[in-house]
C-alpha cells in the first residue's frame, strides 16, 4: 500500500478511482462542478494506493481563507481502514505545513464518516439540511 500524488500527469489514476467510487458519489459530489485538473491547484491531493487499485482519495485545499479537507473511498471497499489512513496522511500533512485547523463537510446520513470524524476530534460548527460543517483544531494539545 502506498499514496501517491496526483498532478496534471497522473489523472488516469483518479478517472480510475472515480469510476470506483460507485454509490459514494452521492455523498463525495466534489467533482461534480470542478475539473480533475483542480488537484493541481491542492495543497495536497493523495491517492491511496492497494494491490495496484486506487482505493481512496484525499485533499487540502484552500478556499477563501479556510483550508477545507475531502475524503473518499471505493465504494466496495468502506470498512476497511482506508478513510482512516487517508484522514490520518492529510492531517499529518496540515500539521507538517503549519496549518492551525482544517474544515470538511459531510452528509447528515454518512454516519460512518461521521463517526471517523469526531473520533480524530473534529467539532460540529455548524449544522445545514442535508450536511453538517466540522473543524479540527491542529494546535490544541491533548
Amino acid at each position: 500500500m502506498h499514496f501517491q500524488r496526483l498532478n496534471l500527469v497522473n489523472l488516469d489514476l483518479l478517472r480510475e478511482f472515480l469510476e470506483l467510487l460507485g454509490q459514494g458519489k452521492d455523498s463525495f459530489r466534489y467533482f461534480e462542478k470542478r475539473p480533475l485538473e483542480i488537484v493541481n491547484n491542492h495543497l495536497y491531493s493523495w491517492l491511496l494506493i492497494d494491490e495496484d487499485v486506487p482505493v481512496a482519495y484525499g485533499h487540502l485545499e484552500e478556499e477563501k481563507g479556510v483550508i477545507w479537507l475531502g475524503i473518499a473511498v471505493a465504494q466496495k471497499l468502506t470498512g476497511h481502514g482506508y478513510g482512516k489512513i487517508m484522514l490520518e496522511k492529510l492531517i499529518q500533512d496540515a500539521k507538517d505545513s503549519g496549518l492551525s485547523h482544517v474544515c470538511l463537510t459531510v452528509d447528515k446520513s454518512n454516519l460512518r464518516a461521521i463517526s471517523l470524524y469526531e473520533r480524530y476530534d473534529f467539532k460540529r460548527l455548524e449544522e445545514f439540511t442535508s450536511f453538517y460543517k466540522y473543524k479540527l483544531n491542529l494546535l490544541e494539545k491533548k
